[in-house]
C-alpha cells in the first residue's frame, strides 16, 4: 500500500461515527502485510491521530482486524493519554483559579477546549502538549507574572519590543504539570486579527461541558480557528499539506454547527475557507452540500499531488514555500504593515532570536516532518 491509499484508509476509519455503513469497506481495505501495517502507524502518528483511530476502532468493534501486538501498543498509549488529559484539565482548573484570583477573565482554546468541551468521544482522542489560553483585555504580561509567582518558569526570554506583534507568552512550564501553558494575548497572529478579534471570542464565550466553571470558544469560533489556525497561520493552504488531525476536528464541529454558515461572513478568505471545507468532504467522502459542488478550488488537486510525494521531494517542496513566505513574502509586508515592521525588527534585533530560527528549521527540515500542534 502507498501513502496515499493509507491515508484514505485512515479518513475512512475517522468518519465510522459519520457513516457507520462503512464498516465492510474498512476491514476490506484494512493493511494485510506487516510493512503496510508499520506504514499505517507512521502515518496515523505523523498525523496525531493514533489515539483517535484507536477509539473509533473500538467503538465500532473492529480491533481484533488489528495484529495483536498493534492493538496492545494503541490501547496503551491510549491509557496513558487519558491519564494524562485528565491531570492537565485538573491542571487547567488550577491555572483558572489563580487567574480567577487576580481578575483576569481566560478561555481555553483548541485541543484542551475541545476536550473541555467534550467534543471527542473519549478523553483520551486528543493528545495534547500545552493548554491555549486566551487573556482578555490587554492583561497577558500580568497573567504571565501571576503563573510565574506561583512557580512557573520559560526558557525563552520575553521581548518586550516584539509586544505589538506578539500574538502569545513564551510557553509556561512547572515541573509537576504534565502540559505547558501558553497564555494568548491574540487568538490569532496579528494579520488575522480584524477577521478573529480577543473581543469576538469573549462576547461569545460559553461555559464548558465537562468542567463548569471553565470557559471555552463558542462552537462557530472553533470552526473558524481552526480554518485560520490551519489554512493561514500555520500556510496549509499553500502547503496542501493538511494534517488529518485538523480536518478531523473540523468533522466534529461540523457535525454540531454548520461550517459552511459559520464561515459565509468571511468576505476575504470565503475561496480559502471554502476549499478547505471542500477538502473536508472530499477527504471524508462525505456528500458534498450544493455550496460546495458549486466552489471552484485547486486545493484538492493539489493535495492529491501531496500525497504522491516521496519524502525527499516532500521536505524540498515545504521548504521552497516556508522559504518564499518567510523571506520574500514578510519582508515585503514590512512595507505597509507597521504590526509585520515589529514582528521582524525586534526580532532581528534579538541575538537570541538567530540560533532559535536556526534551530527551529532543523527540526523541521532535519529529519521526518511530523504533524503540527493545534
Amino acid at each position: 500500500m502507498n501513502k496515499k491509499q493509507i491515508y484514505h484508509l485512515l479518513s475512512l476509519i475517522l468518519s465510522l461515527n459519520v457513516k457507520a455503513d462503512r464498516i465492510a469497506t474498512v476491514i476490506t481495505n484494512l493493511p494485510k502485510e506487516k510493512s503496510d501495517w508499520e506504514k499505517w502507524v507512521r502515518i496515523g502518528s505523523d498525523n496525531l491521530i493514533l489515539q483517535s483511530l484507536y477509539v473509533t476502532l473500538k467503538d465500532n468493534q473492529l480491533l481484533s482486524y488489528l495484529p495483536i501486538d498493534l492493538s496492545q501498543y494503541l490501547s496503551q498509549i491510549h491509557g496513558m493519554n487519558v491519564e494524562r488529559n485528565t491531570s492537565i484539565i485538573n491542571q487547567a482548573k488550577y491555572v483558572q483559579a489563580l487567574l480567577d484570583g487576580s481578575g483576569i477573565r481566560c478561555v481555553f482554546m483548541k485541543g484542551v477546549g475541545n476536550i473541555l468541551d467534550g467534543l471527542y468521544h473519549d478523553m483520551g482522542e486528543r493528545m495534547l502538549y500545552d493548554m491555549d489560553i486566551l487573556i482578555d483585555g490587554e492583561r497577558m504580561l500580568e497573567a504571565a507574572q501571576v503563573l510565574m509567582d506561583s512557580g512557573f518558569k520559560t526558557h525563552k526570554v520575553f521581548n518586550p519590543l516584539a509586544y505589538p506583534s506578539t500574538m502569545h507568552f513564551p510557553v509556561l512550564i512547572r515541573e509537576d504539570f504534565m502540559a505547558g501553558v501558553e497564555l494568548h494575548r491574540l487568538p490569532v497572529q496579528y494579520h488575522y486579527i480584524k477577521s478573529f478579534s480577543r473581543e469576538r471570542v469573549f462576547e461569545t464565550q460559553k461555559e464548558s461541558s465537562a468542567q463548569l466553571g471553565l470557559w471555552v470558544m463558542s462552537d462557530t469560533n472553533k470552526i473558524i480557528h481552526n480554518f485560520i489556525h490551519s489554512q493561514l497561520m500555520h500556510n496549509a493552504h499553500y502547503h496542501a499539506d493538511v494534517s488529518l488531525r485538523n480536518l478531523y476536528d473540523m468533522l466534529l464541529l461540523s457535525q454540531r454547527e454548520d461550517a459552511i454558515k459559520a464561515l459565509g461572513h468571511f468576505k476575504h478568505f470565503e475561496r480559502k475557507s471554502m476549499a478547505y471545507l471542500k477538502l473536508m468532504y472530499r477527504v471524508f467522502d462525505l456528500p458534498l452540500p450544493e455550496k460546495l459542488i458549486q466552489s471552484r478550488s485547486l486545493l484538492i488537486k493539489r493535495h492529491d499531488r501531496i500525497l504522491s510525494m516521496s519524502h525527499r521531494q516532500l521536505v524540498f517542496h515545504h521548504f521552497i514555500i516556508n522559504s518564499l513566505i518567510k523571506y520574500i513574502v514578510l519582508p515585503f509586508r514590512t512595507l505597509f504593515d507597521k504590526n509585520a515592521r515589529n514582528y521582524v525588527f525586534s526580532r532581528l534585533g534579538n541575538r537570541h532570536w538567530y540560533s532559535e530560527h536556526f534551530n527551529a528549521y532543523k527540526r523541521k527540515f532535519g529529519k521526518r516532518r511530523e504533524g503540527r500542534k493545534l
